[in-house]
C-alpha cells in the first residue's frame, strides 16, 4: 500500500482540477447572421459567421456571404452577377471589440465575348482585408459593426472601401 501512494500523488499533481465557480457557464453565441452595406461583398450582402475559436477576449470566426450587382446582363436577360465574400476574422474585446480579418471575394459576372458577342461568365478573385469596430455580446442579441475594408481587385488594384453591418447573433 505504501508503494502505491507515491504514484497516486504524482498522478494527482498532473490532473487539472477546476472549481465549478471559476468556470464561465454563459452560453456563447456561435452564429451571426447580418446584412452588410458596402464592405467586402460589394454594395450590399447577406452574411453568415461561425465562431471557430474563443479564448478569453479573443474570438476567431469564419464568414461567407452572398451578393449580386446586376440582375440582368447587357442583353436584358435575367443573368445576375454573383459576389461571394469569404473571410476569417479575429475579434478582441468584451462587448465592444476590435475586428481584423483577411479573405477572398469571388465575383462571377457576365460580360460580352468579343469574338462571338454572346454573354459569357467570367470569374475573378479579389483579396480583402477588414479592420474596424464591432458591438456584439457573448450571448444572443444585436450585432453592429463598422469597418474599413479595402479590396485588392484582381490582386492588382487597391480600392479603398468600408462597410456597416447590422445583424443578430444566436
Amino acid at each position: 500500500m505504501r508503494n502505491a501512494i507515491i504514484p497516486i500523488i504524482f498522478l494527482l499533481l498532473f490532473i487539472d482540477f477546476e472549481i465549478k465557480s471559476q468556470i464561465d457557464t454563459t452560453l456563447v453565441s456561435k452564429n451571426v447572421l447580418y446584412f452588410e452595406g458596402a464592405g467586402i461583398g460589394g454594395y450590399g450582402s447577406i452574411n453568415y459567421e461561425r465562431l471557430i475559436f474563443r479564448k478569453a477576449n479573443l474570438w476567431v470566426n469564419t464568414r461567407v456571404g452572398l451578393s449580386t450587382y446586376n440582375l440582368k446582363d447587357y442583353t436584358a436577360k435575367f443573368n445576375p452577377d454573383i459576389i461571394l465574400p469569404f473571410a476569417i476574422n479575429g475579434l478582441y474585446g468584451n462587448n465592444h471589440k476590435i475586428e481584423f480579418g483577411i479573405g477572398q471575394t469571388i465575383s462571377n459576372s457576365v460580360s460580352a465575348n468579343y469574338s462571338t458577342w454572346q454573354p459569357e461568365r467570367v470569374t475573378n478573385f479579389h483579396a480583402n482585408f477588414t479592420i474596424g469596430y464591432r458591438f456584439q455580446k457573448k450571448t444572443e442579441g444585436l450585432m453592429f459593426r463598422c469597418n474599413y475594408s479595402p479590396i485588392i481587385k484582381y490582386h492588382k488594384y487597391y480600392r479603398h472601401w468600408g462597410g456597416i453591418s447590422v445583424g443578430y447573433s444566436f
